[in-house]
Formats: C-alpha cells, structure tokens, sequence
C-alpha cells in the first residue's frame, strides 16, 4: 500500500469515529428550529383563538350597554306619553317606543349569540394555551438535554479531533484536500479497498492497469468510476 494512502486509510477510521460522535449532535440544530417552529404554530393558534374569544365578548358586552341604553331610552318614552298634549304626538312617542324596541330585540338576539360564542369558544383558548405550555416544557427539556449531550461529548470530540490533526501532518495537502472533499461526498468513505478488481466502494471493476499500479505501490490510484482512492484488500 501506498504510504500516503496508509495514513489516509487511518485518518479515513479517525473521521469516521468523530462522526459516530457528532451525528447526534449534528442533528440537534435542525430538531431544535422544528421544535421552536411546531411551537410557534401553537402558539399562533392559541393567540387567534384568544382574540376570536376576546372579540365576541367584548362585542357582547357593547350590546349590552347599547341595550341598556335602548331599556333607558323606552324608559323615557313611556315618561313622555303621560306629557303628550295630543293624539298626534301621542301616536309619534308610540311609534318612536315600538322602533326601539325592535332595534333592542335585534339587539338582544345577536348579543345571546355572541354570549354562546363566548362560552363555546372559551374551551378553545384553554385547550390552546395548555397546548403551548406543554410544548414549551417540551422544548426545555429538549434544549436541556442538548446542552448535557454537548458537554459529554466535547472531552471525547477534542481528543479525537487532536489525534485527527497528528495524523494529518505529512500528507501532501492537495491529497488531504482530495480526500477531505471525498469523504464528505461519498458518505464518509474516501479511501476503500479493491476485491478481486472490484472497488467495493462503487462495485464497478477497475482497470488491469489501475491493478497494476496498485500491486507496484508507488502512485497514488483512484477509481475511474467513484474517484474513491483505492488499495489492495486482503
């Protein structure tokens, strides 16, 4: 085996152990936006169904007054009919009492709707802004963990990558750069073995003269399919 592709074949088994040890923690970004995202949601949805509660009852609320002021208002008309001098104004105060009372009857059938609204939608801002508290006891518990799950690991992530940086001096750093980009491509596998002249990082043949050059040992050889770097294995 090539020197070179010896040391690569050993920082190749190092990388693969940070990633063992990073691939949880590598995720945990990604699960915490979705977990601040499905919690945002809720808590939209709890904010919306508040406001539609806040909205009915304080509409109903302004009826009510507005229906005190129609129960004052025919109050004082029917004062006014006991001071009418006439049939005609007597007849005018009536008919001003009848249009009120009409106006008020509206007025009380729409504020029992939004009495009902009121009550139906109260369940809904409950169930919504329990639905928030609980994922955000949900997501601390997450961030917690996240948090105890980097610390554990770092003392083991710095040792390994210490001996990462060791093991890359004395490669050309264009072979490194190669490999480097290789192994980010090629799920985690820059460097792999040749079995009975098939590369058994892409499964495709090599040629009799890559063969060649691998038995002699003395270049540096790359799968013409995959671009893996290539050895001989036993």
């Amino acid at each position: 085996m090539h020197p070179h592709v010896k040391k690569l074949l050993e920082l190749q088994s190092v990388d693969q152990e940070v990633v063992s040890l990073t691939k949880d923690i590598d995720s945990l970004p990604g699960e915490e936006t979705r977990r601040r995202r499905k919690l945002d949601d809720l808590q939209r949805t709890a904010t919306e169904a508040k406001n539609r509660f806040l909205k009915a009852e304080l509409d109903a609320r302004s009826l009510e007054k507005a229906i005190r002021g129609s129960d004052d208002e025919i109050k004082r008309l029917n004062e006014r009919l006991n001071m009418v001098r006439n049939n005609a104004e007597y007849q005018a105060t009536l008919f001003q009492i009848e249009a009120v009372r009409k106006e008020r009857d509206v007025m009380q059938e729409e504020c029992l709707k939004l009495l009902d609204a009121v009550e139906t939608l109260r369940p809904d801002v409950t169930a919504s802004e329990a639905a928030v508290a609980a994922e955000s006891r949900v997501l601390q518990e997450f961030l917690g963990e996240a948090d105890k799950l980097r610390s554990s690991r770092a003392g083991a992530i710095a040792e390994v990558r210490g001996r990462r940086a060791a093991m890359a001096q004395g490669i050309p750093d264009d072979l490194l750069r190669e490999y480097d980009g290789l192994f980010k491509t090629r799920e985690n596998v820059a460097v792999c073995g040749v079995v009975d002249g098939y590369c058994q990082g892409c499964y495709n043949k090599i040629t009799v003269n890559d063969t060649a050059r691998l038995l002699g040992k003395a270049t540096v050889v790359r799968c013409g399919s995959c671009q893996r770097i290539l050895f001989l294995q036993k």
